[in-house]
């Protein structure tokens, strides 16, 4: 029914982690991992994972999109999940998945839009989109659709970024957003929720140990991470998660700073924004 997607880089203990909550929900389901090639201990670490949580991967010497869009033709499943291994199941994803097979939308994961714990800052502000650290969708239906190149999109105006996989976003209208909160004691991460219910745990740029300690001018301090990455694997599975605040900037005025990305045309992009809007669905996070 549902296939878990996982293009990995480095992280071994999270790596751990993040299989064992899949098999806590899903001990069935199939996983697939495509591990970059740049590690000579690797294979020794991914037999160990495909020995104890039954996964099958791939070592191959190619970056996130490329990993990505291997894994999507090599899965079976009409349904699939893509989380990164830096993202730690806490729930069934079960009611999610029926309102998939019902129709009640067409797309699940968190909006681009997501400010950093420790300033007034975004770490990403791609309205409309979603990250890969967790998304879920029809995959049998997408692919008769639009087929793998379906997944690039076309670029809009007042995004922080662009990502691969955009297309996916675009094309699947209908979006159900899980709404991210920083937990004070887990730093660079997010509690995804559900309402009232815990989703998953992510943690950002959850590779630091290759992504950012070599990285001149990295978003964020790779021991900044490093601490997050301690106190959730101190606590897990017994979490502190107090003092939750919201990190999707309820209080931002989003169209406001759209239109500084946007640049010198703002009545332009807001025609461009009000044709989008109507095309592919309203992209503001329910409150």
């Amino acid at each position: 029914m549902i296939s878990f997607l996982t293009p990995y880089w480095c992280g071994r203990e999270l790596m751990r982690i993040h299989l064992a909550s899949i098999r806590q929900f899903y001990p069935q389901a199939p996983i697939l991992v495509s591990k970059y090639d740049d590690d000579p201990e690797q294979e020794e670490e991914m037999e160990a994972h495909r020995a104890e949580f039954g996964i099958r991967y791939w070592l191959e010497d190619c970056w996130h999109s490329t990993a990505l869009l291997r894994l999507l033709k090599r899965c079976e499943t009409e349904y699939v999940c893509i989380c990164d291994h830096d993202a730690v199941l806490l729930s069934s994803l079960d009611p999610l998945l029926e309102g998939l097979m019902e129709g009640r939308y067409e797309l699940v994961g968190i909006e681009d839009r997501i400010r950093f714990p420790d300033r007034q800052e975004w770490m990403k502000f791609s309205l409309g989109y979603m990250d890969t650290s967790f998304i879920m969708f029809n995959l049998r239906r997408f692919l008769r659709q639009w087929g793998l190149r379906g997944i690039r999109g076309r670029r809009t105006p007042g995004t922080l970024d662009w990502e691969e996989h955009y297309g996916i976003c675009q094309k699947l209208k209908r979006h159900k957003y899980l709404l991210p909160f920083h937990a004070r004691k887990y730093g660079c991460a997010n509690l995804l929720k559900d309402g009232d219910t815990p989703i998953l745990w992510h943690l950002w740029y959850g590779s630091y140990r290759k992504r950012l300690l070599d990285d001149p001018r990295p978003p964020v301090a790779g021991e900044q991470v490093a601490a997050a990455e301690r106190a959730f694997l101190a606590d897990y599975p017994n979490l502190d998660l107090s003092g939750l605040s919201p990190a999707w900037g309820p209080d931002r005025d989003v169209l406001e700073e759209q239109l500084a990305l946007a640049g010198e045309n703002p009545v332009g992009f807001r025609r461009l924004l009000a044709r989008v809007v109507e095309k592919f669905g309203a992209w503001k996070c329910p409150p």
